[in-house]
């Protein structure tokens, strides 16, 4: 639950949620059912918060007034949904999109949806850890390598069940890999007026915020607002959802 209150600086346990070999196992069987029956895409991440709706409203909004050229990159794609509910309205243009997978399963059926999504023929999909694959950004086209990143990097779930693995990077550092996250994933991010939208629902916002600020290449550059709801006195919502901007 996000709440107002601030939070004790705990860590998550750790689950099979974390580990690759869980979602290798889910997109295996997604993509069963997607060749089964070609209208089941799988698992659209928060849709009881409508998060997706309100990502998009946000993208659109006075707020930040992207253009629609503008680059996307969605970070744990899975079905690659994120995106393509991006493309519905027409505000953006899909060959500015990117979604990357650790998951093999995963960039496979994102692509297989894609064949069959209108406009979606220009999005890209890759299987690729932002752990441990560091930024070639001329892999994504002149503009992006050009600009030193992508001017919208997306995390819908990917840092939750990131925080749920119990591996450690090998760095020397003693770090778990959710540690490492900000400063690795900020990597992607064009500088200046690039930013990284965050959602979570293990973390609250302040949690969150902590997390991917205290390496210090990140700051908070907004937010998005959900319904609240009030338990024990306490104010908060189930999902919330952080934009933060990389530090020059």
């Amino acid at each position: 639950m996000s709440s107002s209150d601030p939070p004790e600086d705990t860590d998550l346990n750790p689950s099979a949620l974390g580990t690759k070999a869980h979602w290798d196992s889910l997109y295996a069987l997604e993509l069963t059912n997607h060749t089964s029956n070609p209208s089941d895409i799988g698992t659209i991440w928060f849709s009881d918060s409508d998060c997706e709706s309100r990502i998009y409203q946000y993208l659109t909004s006075d707020i930040l007034s992207l253009p629609s050229s503008t680059t996307f990159l969605d970070v744990g794609t899975g079905n690659g949904h994120l995106l393509f509910s991006l493309l519905e309205d027409g505000d953006f243009e899909g060959d500015g999109m990117v979604g990357v997978d650790y998951s093999e399963g995963s960039v496979e059926l994102a692509r297989n949806i894609a064949a069959q999504t209108e406009g979606a023929a220009g999005v890209k999909f890759l299987q690729l850890d932002v752990i441990y694959d560091r930024p070639k950004l001329e892999v994504f086209g002149e503009r992006i390598a050009k600009e030193g990143g992508f001017d919208v990097v997306l995390d819908k779930g990917t840092f939750d069940a990131i925080s749920l693995s119990d591996e450690v990077v090998q760095d020397g550092t003693g770090r778990r890999v959710y540690e490492v996250y900000p400063e690795r994933v900020a990597e992607w991010v064009k500088v200046d007026k690039g930013i990284l939208l965050v959602t979570s629902c293990n973390w609250t916002e302040e949690e969150l915020v902590r997390r991917m600020t205290e390496g210090g290449k990140l700051e908070v550059k907004g937010r998005i607002k959900y319904p609240e709801f009030t338990f024990g006195g306490k104010k908060g919502s189930t999902v919330c959802s952080v934009a933060f901007q990389r530090k020059i």
